[in-house]
């Protein structure tokens, strides 16, 4: 369907300078800075289970209920090995999916690490899964680009229904990505924004044409778009195209959750190569994003990394910024969000080095900060009282204001995000769609 421009607001945030950690901030709506980031969601998530990649619909990789080991970790099985995967998702057992293969969807069982059920008949796989109730949403492209949202019995693992008709999806080129859901229904980043289908039946609910799937370029017309994970609350659906391949993307998105009719655009006023990345983070009050200079993460430059990546927070209603910090080098994952509190990953590239900063998701003041001397930190994932992450080759986890982790477990290789339901961390390493991967299962032998 058309989508209606309700509101478009401008996000002028240029001519920046950056600060100390704690005062890196540019407010531009005080009084929405002074509201509260309060807890409240009306989202339900059954207990034991993680059902898409950053936990919630919201993004914000916080999961209330488990425990995960705390004092102490050793692996308790492994599998696989010989196939690159994208995360698992969880209920009673772990489900995943192959990266751009033939087409394969799996069970793995989640107290030994033994495969059960199999799909092979599926396309290839440019998405991880996400679960609603036993269903698995798994996303397939045929070599002729036909693109294709099934559902697969977690119990079998037999196709309960395809969709084809009126379904597109992103290009899929950075990982992971996949569908969103909430309620009954999936969110699917679309060739040209987002689509909402029923997730019992895949029947196409909305679609929100937020741009073109085409933009012209010195070589002639493009196929771009890479829209990314979209971010749901109970009132909006939000999303942005992270077109860096052409360092274009400047703009988020927001569109009424229940019809798709768009609500709001916040387009940030950034240098030339400036793109956005990761996803966005929605609090209660307000939405997180980063922005990006490729070229300096490329390496480009033989100068010293001087600070150019920024951490945006935006009024969740109006789309006008709250507050922006920029980072002393770069983050290279999403954050997480509890309690009204960012918990942002960072890598110092000259040093190999990393850090985690607890970032007051009201105004953005650094609250404190952990180091560490192992390599970037990615993927922090809060549960309960204590914050998950990869580090370099390990994984770790910290309280907070701690100066060292609770523990450190030696991985050898790099880590995927941390999978952590009730007391267990699962973990799948070496990820990337050209990797062959481990799945870990994680326990505190003490507990």
């Amino acid at each position: 369907m058309d989508v209606k421009r309700r509101r478009s607001v401008l996000a002028a945030v240029g001519g920046f300078t950056a600060g100390s950690l704690a005062g890196c901030l540019n407010t531009v709506s005080q009084a929405a800075s002074d509201q509260p980031e309060s807890t409240s969601s009306t989202e339900h998530i059954p207990d034991g289970t993680w059902s898409q990649i950053a936990y919630d619909a919201r993004n914000t990789a916080h999961v209330p209920d488990a425990r995960g080991p705390r004092d102490d970790a050793t692996v308790t099985w492994t599998s696989l090995g010989e196939r690159p995967v994208y995360p698992p998702v969880v209920d009673d057992g772990l489900y995943l999916t192959e990266g751009w293969t033939d087409g394969r969807a799996f069970e793995v069982g989640s107290d030994d690490g033994e495969i059960g059920w199999e799909a092979t008949s599926l396309p290839p796989m440019r998405w991880a899964p996400a679960l609603h109730e036993h269903r698995l949403l798994v996303v397939t492209r045929t070599t002729d680009n036909v693109v294709r949202l099934h559902a697969l019995n977690t119990e079998t693992g037999d196709q309960e229904w395809v969709r084809e008709r009126g379904i597109t999806a992103s290009s899929g080129q950075h990982s992971p990505t996949g569908p969103t859901v909430r309620g009954g229904t999936g969110y699917l980043g679309s060739s040209r924004g987002v689509i909402a289908c029923d997730a019992a039946t895949g029947d196409k609910e909305w679609e929100a044409t937020l741009a073109e799937h085409v933009i012209d370029t010195e070589d002639g017309p493009t196929w771009v778009t890479d829209w990314v994970t979209p971010a749901v609350t109970a009132d909006r659906v939000f999303t942005f195209d992270m077109n860096e391949s052409y360092q274009a993307t400047r703009t988020v998105y927001a569109v009424e959750r229940g019809t798709g009719d768009q609500d709001w655009t916040a387009e940030l006023t950034l240098a030339d190569g400036w793109s956005l990345k990761g996803h966005v983070v929605a609090g209660a009050n307000r939405v997180f994003v980063s922005a990006l200079d490729p070229h300096m993460s490329m390496g480009f430059d033989d100068e010293e990394w001087s600070g150019t990546e920024r951490l945006f927070a935006l009024d969740a209603t109006t789309g006008d910024v709250d507050w922006q910090w920029e980072l002393p080098r770069k983050t290279l994952t999403p954050p997480a969000y509890a309690d009204g509190t960012l918990y942002v990953g960072e890598w110092y590239p000259d040093a190999d080095t990393g850090r985690l900063h607890a970032v007051d998701a009201s105004d953005g003041t650094v609250t404190w900060t952990y180091d560490t001397d192992v390599g970037a930190v990615r993927y922090p994932t809060v549960a309960n009282d204590t914050i998950y992450l990869a580090q370099g080759t390990e994984l770790a986890a910290v309280a907070p204001r701690a100066e060292t982790p609770r523990w450190r477990l030696a991985l050898d290789t790099r880590a995927g995000p941390p999978i952590v339901v009730d007391d267990t961390i699962y973990v799948h390493t070496n990820p990337g769609h050209n990797n062959d991967s481990q799945l870990l299962a994680i326990n505190d032998p003490t507990q």
